[in-house]
């Protein structure tokens, strides 16, 4: 936008100038000090719309407050496993103590707790903020317990930086709340079908398994759905138990436990002749690796495996690749 363009603008208010037709003029060199003029004004100009935005939120009646953290509850919903690390948290809190909050969370008067508030979104801030020892800045709104969620889930989406199975036990939680499901999937950001395989998983494998894996944020829907379905077997309860005793998953951190599970789960070969026999934890064969000069030929020994072998070849194509290219 041209200085006087943006001149013009902040006298009519921001509201849109008429065009007026004119006759084309060749291009202008502009000097320094015309173009510092220009550019100032631009900034002016947008400083002006700033204001605007602002003054346009405090109309709508949210207006930020300073809260001592002591003051505040978390959310009736839980949107991260409790207890795993969080390596941006120590980041986050040293920018507040550098540099002050920059962004409000979103709190509702609590609707059990007179002079108390619970929290939408923002629990790290509040956090950091109670661990600095200062008062917490935030968006004071009643909010009815949908509109709470929606605004919590919305918030985790536009951050994205919740893990696959912590979306899938906040959908879980949303679920045993007896929310509907546009509810939920208006929280979540997501469709019917997406929904379901949230709500899937998180029902398929227990929530001790999974708090005790942890987020596994390297860890995306593809591989977490194979899980569900390899504890599904009946085996499966006793390797998971035997797996989440071991020293070796303990010490492990939250992707390396999910790896350390999944193998414990997988098939087990057994090799006759120049022919490998996969076997599920049961002894039920489901296919057959037979090896020659010529390559290594599976043959699927149930529909459903062969469907299921065939649904994951283009992820296992693509981690080949990825492979591949890390040894050149």
């Amino acid at each position: 936008m041209k200085g006087r363009d943006a001149l013009r603008e902040m006298v009519a208010g921001g509201k849109p100038r008429q065009e007026v037709a004119s006759e084309q003029t060749p291009n202008r060199v502009v000097s320094g000090p015309v173009r510092a003029m220009n550019l100032g004004l631009q900034r002016l100009s947008e400083d002006a719309g700033e204001a605007r935005a602002l003054r346009a939120q405090l109309e709508s009646g949210d207006r930020v407050v300073e809260l001592d953290p002591n003051l505040l509850d978390g959310s009736f919903i839980a949107d991260r496993i409790s207890g795993a690390g969080d390596p941006d948290f120590e980041a986050l809190k040293e920018g507040i103590a550098a540099h002050g909050q920059q962004v409000p969370i979103l709190a509702r008067p609590h609707p059990d707790a007179p002079g108390r508030y619970q929290v939408a979104y923002g629990h790290r801030r509040l956090r950091a903020a109670s661990e600095l020892g200062r008062t917490v800045k935030a968006i004071v709104r009643n909010l009815s317990d949908a509109e709470l969620v929606i605004a919590q889930g919305k918030e985790n989406n536009e951050r994205r930086d919740l893990s696959f199975i912590e979306r899938a036990l906040f959908a879980a939680h949303l679920v045993e709340r007896k929310f509907d499901r546009p509810t939920i999937m208006a929280a979540l950001g997501v469709e019917k079908g997406e929904l379901s395989r949230l709500i899937t998983v998180a029902t398929t494998i227990s929530a001790e398994v999974i708090l005790a894996v942890g987020p596994a944020p390297k860890i995306g829907r593809p591989r977490w759905m194979q899980l569900a379905e390899l504890i599904g077997e009946p085996a499966g309860v006793r390797k998971v138990r035997a797996t989440l005793a071991s020293e070796e998953f303990k010490a492990a951190d939250t992707d390396r436990r999910f790896e350390f599970l999944f193998a414990a789960l997988q098939p087990k070969r057994i090799r006759s002749g120049n022919v490998t026999l996969l076997k599920l934890g049961t002894g039920r064969t489901v296919a057959r690796l037979q090896h020659s000069p010529k390559g290594l030929r599976v043959s699927a020994e149930e529909p459903a495996f062969s469907a299921f072998l065939e649904a994951r070849l283009p992820q296992l194509i693509r981690e080949f690749e990825d492979g591949s290219r890390g040894n050149h």
